[in-house]
């Protein structure tokens, strides 16, 4: 039998289910589940999206918009075809049999006051709520206001700001389409909305319930500040309650809504009473029960009854770690990307993959336990693309504490003071058990590594020189064993051992390079107490610390402005195959802007940047004042050793002279040798990326992957288990773009608590972080997510962003001022705007969002405080 036209087109709400998204939409879809579940629900019918698609059909028979939609679907929608799109939905004609659909559900309905909402397929889905995105009509009356408001609907999706944000979430427009949801209004007394994990610091365990008169709409356009209690789910105790003073509410009158101010009676009035809040708390409790993820309700209270009108998932919260067997109670998380590389992006699947196959190598090497048995790793996480690792264990002992935050070498110091208030918050539970003791972890194989770590750290106490070289030797060593051994590899399974079984020693093998020169990490300090003991000033060492020699970062940055030099000295321009350029990528052209993730491309594969990085420095001609600037700081550090030795001996203090000297010369000769580890540890991943698109090669002509760099979205076992891969391809790379999208904390605990910054003392005023580079500038703010954005910032402009690593350096010669929202002292960002003498402040959370584009700022590197000069941003910035 032929389907008629209202069964294809419309449906009663109770029949729509999960899986009829594409037909009902993602707001449609949750509400029949709801009404399935046995929860209170307002009955009504779906005009379903096959509506929308014989309207657009009838409207545009020659079907060009359609085709127009679907170019647009691959190169992006535009105003002005999103403008004919809506205008087409409104000014239309609509089918008569279409018509006829909508009504006769409307009177099997009983030709009630309705509330018509937008219910698209690309609506309340996993990591894109499209909150707020499309429309929705509250007391729409009669059969032509009813018609009206579903055509205002279908061209909702077409509206700006649903638009943009489909863009920003890469969501196309192929197969998109919009259902409209008619329920019966109910005549609110009271509206709110109730979350079954707490938003605002994603605790699963708690719920947060806001409430306020009348409709819900002054709540959700935030026209009024309601009540609010966070409840605990576990018991249902209210932990927090607020009674706001509520100035405005939304009511109906004809034709629509309408606000009015709240009776003087009502406006400091609790909405809820005890038992009610109870009574939602258990609608929450069931709703999260059947979609089994936390869920974002919003519920109306009418006649002494609740109604629940939408369930969304809670899209912002953080994904939870996986609890790990015999890990129970509270636990805490530190997010290594951040912490450690000032890292803010996801890792791709293989490179989170090949960061806990280094893992398991080093407990290979150094360890007792089995590294490939489940629960040997169970303090290391990947979630959502970035490495957490479990610090509970280690934090059991309060007096370990107190080390954390007088840790001189602290990367993110923002970071550890979250971690300690935190800890603080929960001492009782946190040291209720007895945490490890160390020695246990000792082991023959490690004891000999430590003893061969002090013997290296030796090596730099007596001898800066023969440090620098050892260390250049170790590192050279390492990448000329791990070619040579790439070079014999020829199948899948050689190529994976190989990277399983040597990745451990790419790590340790950075460690001792750091070794040989770690002592220098102490001797601006110790230089300091020296020159203070004596009388004088330690910020007259400043100049020591900038233009750091053997800095093979700080070579890069001067390596790009010689390339710029030689170009301008014969008027030509770069581009990926100017000689100079190809020197450069020789040398510094296996490294990348996300240096640990061998899914990212190297410089060499994709040149782009540096071939705009060297023509910026030609039309700004600034190369030549950062070159003369380098150098002169070079001197000025000389200079600055010397005129300190000799006001000493000058003073009587002969013997302390000639340690500051040593100390100090020791320092230039070492200090810089720590960026080693990271450009041969770059080198090691570029290897290994070779071999893996090797291995994504033969996995094409297996007719495994569709793609060689399609192996970077699936991991080693996959790949092992000999099955297609394209689907979970497909799937990873969807994944990846959501993880993209979200912001990592710091810290999350097993609750869901997320920690982005550590809590204000509440004496900072303004904007504060840490200071790491002395100096005070003034000049405007421009704010980059990643370096590949550097050619639009200016000489001068004050560089804001998450954090740094090597690819950004040679973009600070045209900084004024460095402003990073993680990092401290030791940091990348930190160290290299200390050479090239940039005033710099790290740890100001925030900071990507508070300052404005153009806004003119004053950084001081010596306090760590960043002034907003100007509130109102330069127009057209």
């Amino acid at each position: 039998m032929t389907e008629t036209i209202e069964a294809r087109t419309v449906r009663d709400l109770a029949s729509c289910r999960a899986n009829q998204v594409e037909q009902a939409g993602g707001k449609a879809a949750n509400l029949g589940e709801m009404l399935d579940a046995g929860l209170p629900v307002p009955g009504g019918f779906v005009v379903l999206t096959e509506a929308y698609r014989t309207f657009l059909a009838a409207n545009d028979r020659d079907g060009q918009l359609r085709s127009r939609l679907e170019q647009a679907a691959v190169d992006g929608t535009d105003g002005r075809l999103a403008n004919e799109v809506r205008d087409l939905f409104l000014n239309g004609v609509m089918p008569q049999e279409l018509k006829d659909g909508i009504l006769e559900a409307y009177e099997r309905l009983g030709r009630p006051v309705t509330a018509v909402r937008s219910s698209a397929n690309a609506e309340d889905l996993p990591g894109a709520s499209f909150a707020g995105q499309y429309c929705s009509f509250l007391n729409v009356r009669g059969e032509v206001e009813l018609l009206k408001a579903v055509r205002q609907c279908w061209a909702s999706l077409w509206n700006e700001r649903a638009v943009t944000y489909r863009q920003k979430h890469g969501i196309g427009n192929r197969g998109l389409a919009h259902g409209v949801l008619v329920q019966e209004l109910i005549p609110a007394e009271i509206s709110g909305i109730l979350f079954t994990a707490n938003p605002v610091n994603g605790r699963r365990d708690q719920l947060l319930l806001n409430a306020s008169w009348g409709l819900g709409e002054a709540i959700v356009g935030g026209q009024v500040t309601p009540d609010q209690w966070v409840v605990n789910k576990a018991d249902g105790v209210v932990l927090e309650s607020f009674i706001s003073r509520k100035e405005v509410m939304t009511i109906r009158e004809d034709g629509g809504i309408r606000l009015v101010p709240v009776p003087s009676d009502k406006a400091e009035a609790s909405t809820l009473d005890a038992d009610q809040v109870q009574a939602l708390v258990r609608l929450a409790l069931q709703a999260e029960a059947h979609f089994q993820a936390p869920q974002d309700i919003e519920w109306t209270f009418s006649a002494g009854e609740f109604h629940l009108v939408q369930s969304r998932p809670i899209t912002s919260l953080f994904p939870l770690p996986e609890p790990k067997p015999g890990r129970d109670g509270l636990r805490i998380h530190i997010n290594v990307n951040l912490y450690s590389q000032a890292m803010p992006e996801p890792f791709t699947p293989m490179g989170a993959d090949l960061i806990q196959a280094m893992a398991k190598d080093l407990i290979r090497r150094l360890g007792r336990k089995d590294p490939e048995a489940e629960e040997t790793l169970w303090w290391f996480q990947n979630v959502s693309g970035r490495v957490f690792v479990d610090l509970t264990e280690m934090l059991r002992n309060p007096g370990r504490w107190n080390r954390l935050t007088a840790n001189d070498n602290d990367k993110d110091p923002v970071t550890t003071r979250a971690l300690v208030q935190w800890l603080e918050r929960n001492r009782a539970e946190i040291t209720s058990r007895r945490g490890p003791k160390l020695v246990r972890c000792l082991n023959l194989r490690l004891i000999r590594f430590l003893l061969g770590a002090a013997r290296k750290f030796v090596v730099g106490k007596w001898s800066a020189d023969r440090a620098r070289e050892k260390a250049q030797q170790r590192g050279e060593s390492m990448i000329g064993r791990l070619r040579e051994q790439s070079r014999r590899l020829s199948t899948i399974e050689q190529r994976l051992a190989f990277i399983q079984r040597s990745i451990g020693e790419v790590f340790i093998g950075g460690f001792e390079i750091v070794f040989y020169v770690s002592a220098s990490s102490t001797y601006i300090k110790r230089a300091g107490k020296i020159l203070a003991a004596c009388g004088g000033d330690p910020s007259d060492l400043e100049p020591v610390e900038k233009a750091v020699p053997h800095s093979v970062t700080t070579q890069m940055g001067m390596a790009i402005l010689e390339v710029a030099a030689a170009l301008d000295a014969r008027a030509a321009k770069a581009t990926a195959d100017t000689p100079e350029v190809l020197e450069f990528l020789a040398r510094y052209g296996h490294r990348n802007t996300v240096e640990l993730d061998v899914g990212v491309p190297s410089w060499s594969e994709e040149p782009a940047y540096i071939v705009d990085l060297v023509n910026g420095y030609l039309e700004a001609g600034a190369y030549r004042e950062a070159l003369q600037r380098f150098e002169e700081a070079t001197h000025q550090a000389d200079a600055t050793i010397t005129r300190l030795h000799d006001s000493l001996v000058r003073s009587g203090h002969g013997r302390q002279a000639k340690k500051l000297q040593r100390l100090l010369r020791d320092f230039r000769a070492m200090f810089g040798v720590r960026e080693l580890s990271k450009f041969y540890l770059r080198h090691a991943m570029t290897i290994y990326r070779e071999q893996l698109l090797a291995v994504g090669a033969a996995l094409v002509a297996q007719g495994r992957l569709d793609d060689a760099e399609d192996v970077f979205f699936v991991d080693m076992a996959q790949i092992q288990s000999g099955e297609q891969l394209a689907s979970q391809v497909r799937m990873q790379r969807e994944q990846f773009r959501l993880d993209q999208l979200r912001t990592a904390p710091r810290l999350i605990a097993s609750t869901g608590e997320s920690l982005y910054a550590a809590a204000n003392d509440g004496q900072q005023k303004g904007l504060q972080g840490i200071p790491v580079s002395p100096g005070v500038y003034e000049g405007p703010v421009k704010v980059l997510e990643h370096p590949e954005q550097g050619d639009r910032l200016e000489r001068g402009d004050v560089l804001v962003t998450t954090g740094t690593n090597p690819a950004w350096t040679p973009l600070f010669l045209k900084l004024g001022a460095l402003i990073m929202e993680t990092g401290g002292p030791i940091s990348h960002g930190s160290v290299v705007a200390r050479e090239y003498g940039v005033p710099a402040v790290a740890g100001v959370v925030g900071a990507t969002d508070k300052l404005q584009e153009g806004q003119r700022v004053r950084v001081n590197g010596e306090t760590g405080s960043v002034e907003i000069l100007d509130h109102n941003p330069a127009p057209g910035l």
